[in-house]
């Protein structure tokens, strides 16, 4: 009964881990997107609707595209590490 709990539990994690970072690639580059275009483009730069659009969207998929590098990075970096440390034997 306690296997079954303890196998439970990183699966949860991992549940968790992917939940979150499927929000953040969501999330944040539709953010950057609106940011970037009313703040960075259509205030401060004064730049025409379509123009700033463009450019908005630009940066957006700049953002998606590191958040994604950034899940893979994460996915990698678990996958290799050792679940359990190696003991010396002298």
């Amino acid at each position: 009964m306690m296997e079954g709990k303890a196998n439970e539990l990183p699966d949860f994690q991992v549940f968790r881990t992917v939940i979150k970072y499927c929000l953040f690639i969501i999330i944040v580059p539709v953010v950057s997107f609106f940011v970037s275009k009313l703040i960075l483009f259509d205030a401060v730069f004064r730049l025409e609707a379509v123009s700033s659009s463009i450019y908005s969207a630009v940066v957006a998929v700049i953002v998606l595209h590191v958040t994604l590098g950034l899940y893979i990075y994460k996915a990698y970096g678990e996958s290799e590490k050792p679940s359990k440390p190696l003991k010396k034997i002298s």
